[in-house]
């Protein structure tokens, strides 16, 4: 058992990405930067009721990132919680979370979809196996032989587009898909069109991946259930693998209403049952000038006095900035704050930081 003993100001991951509570991640992240706490102490350090504190605990052990023992020179032999190493914690959090998507299953469900159209709306609706020759094979169904001509046939249906959706099954790209992924993405976000992309996560849960470009239109969320790839344009137009298996045989286009209506109900439907892969994680915030300059200061050991008169501000300036931070980042308190500050890497350990460093950056900014 290696017990957690990590300086004060070093990096400290987030459990959050891995499945744990906010609680539980800011209970671990005080155990690992201050050492063993009791229960009791806990709850005093991060002003959380007794409740809160427990739950985390219990969350925490059976996670495996906490040790409990006592305090030998204690009489009262007073239990203490000891925080795992980091780096033991997340492998182990990685190894309970690892799942990889059954990509036999994903081509067993294309072809159950596929089936279920025929047989509902009849045989010219989708065909059961990959055709002969690419082209038109009636007026609402074209064959699109090769991923490259569909990625020009893609690229030809984008203009004009007020929505699309997707559904990827992958959990990972080739440098040409995801070049031209973006690509397209990039385009679409130019002529404001809603997108939603339902995709898997990565098989280690890991945001290895660059974000996606930022849009208000632009919304992902993530299932381990997916049917099969797809891509509906403005609920008219579909777009889906000729063969599930071999994606190098192309895509079938489809514009048959009937189809397309189906093929969107069932986005919709595994749309509701994904979930965001954001909601939970530690998110980076940007902060102000100002903003940092006091932080800054502050982890320098400054009061709020000597951090205004650095910055030739008000005493109260300091402490209503701080506490709009404290409810931007919905923390009861300072030492709550310096945490998720710490973990979105917003505020710097002190060595670090120059002794006049936060007061140069804010003049600056303000000349500017």
């Amino acid at each position: 058992m290696t017990i957690a003993a990590l300086r004060i100001g070093t990096a400290v991951p987030s459990l959050v990405r891995w499945g744990a509570s906010p609680d539980a991640d800011l209970v671990y992240r005080t155990l690992v930067t201050f050492g063993p706490h009791t229960r009791r102490a806990l709850g005093v350090e991060l002003s959380m009721p007794a409740r809160r504190i427990a739950d985390a605990l219990a969350e925490l052990e059976v996670s495996g990132a906490v040790a409990v023992g006592c305090d030998e020179s204690d009489p009262r032999r007073t239990r203490q919680w000891s925080a795992l190493a980091p780096d033991l914690v997340i492998a182990s959090l990685r190894r309970r979370r690892m799942r990889l998507v059954d990509q036999r299953a994903v081509a067993e469900s294309h072809r159950w979809v596929v089936a279920g159209l025929r047989a509902r709306l009849g045989s010219l609706a989708l065909p059961l196996s990959t055709p002969a020759f690419g082209g038109l094979l009636t007026d609402q169904l074209r064959y699109l032989p090769s991923r490259e001509l569909a990625r020009v046939r893609y690229g030809e249906l984008l203009p004009g587009r007020r929505e699309t959706l997707t559904i990827n099954p992958e959990q990972a790209f080739d440098a040409e898909s995801a070049r031209t992924g973006a690509a397209f993405d990039r385009r679409l976000i130019a002529q404001a069109t809603r997108m939603r992309v339902l995709g898997v996560p990565p098989a280690d849960c890991d945001a290895l991946t660059p974000p996606e470009p930022y849009h208000p239109a632009y919304q992902v969320r993530e299932s381990l259930e997916v049917p099969f790839k797809l891509i509906v344009l403005d609920r008219a137009v579909a777009l889906l693998p000729a063969d599930p298996e071999r994606i190098e045989r192309g895509y079938l286009e489809v514009s048959h209403p009937h189809v397309v209506q189906a093929l969107t109900e069932l986005f919709e439907k595994h749309w509701q049952q994904g979930r965001d892969p954001s909601v939970g994680a530690v998110m980076p915030i940007l902060l102000t000038a100002r903003e940092q300059a006091i932080v800054d200061l502050l982890a320098l050991g400054h009061t709020d006095t000597t951090t205004a008169a650095c910055l030739r501000i008000s005493a109260r300036s300091v402490t209503n900035i701080l506490r709009r931070l404290m409810d931007r980042l919905g923390v009861e308190n300072r030492f709550q704050l310096g945490l998720a500050l710490g973990a979105m890497r917003a505020a710097r350990p002190p060595h670090l930081l120059g002794a006049s460093g936060a007061d140069s950056s804010f003049d600056q900014d303000q000349a500017s």
